[in-house]
C-alpha cells in the first residue's frame, strides 16, 4: 500500500467520523478497577511493539548457543525477557 493510497483511508475516515462531542457515553460504565491494567506495550499479541537496538554483552558460549537456534534467535532472546518481565522475574 503506498503512502498516497494510506492518505485517502486516512481522509475517508476522518471524513465519516463522528466528532467526539457527539459520542454517546452514557451506557459505557466507568472503569474504576484498575488492579488488572497491562500497559498496551506488554500485549504483543495485539500489535507489533516497537523495538530498539542496543547493544548488550554476553558470555561467547552464550552467543554462540543462541546462534546455533538459527534465524530469529533474537526474538527468541526478547520473548524470553518479555515473559520474565511479565512474571516480575526481572
Amino acid at each position: 500500500m503506498t503512502d498516497l493510497e494510506k492518505s485517502e483511508i486516512i481522509a475517508a475516515c476522518e471524513k465519516n467520523a463522528v466528532p467526539y462531542d457527539e459520542i454517546d457515553f452514557s451506557e459505557i460504565p466507568e472503569i474504576t478497577d484498575f488492579s488488572g491494567f497491562v500497559p498496551l506495550a506488554l500485549h504483543s499479541e495485539c500489535f507489533k511493539p516497537l523495538k530498539e537496538a542496543i547493544t548488550i554483552r554476553l558470555d561467547k558460549a552464550l552467543t554462540l548457543h543462541l546462534r546455533s537456534k538459527g534465524r530469529g534467535w533474537q526474538t527468541i532472546v526478547n520473548d524470553f525477557l518479555v515473559n520474565a518481565y511479565r512474571q516480575g522475574q526481572i
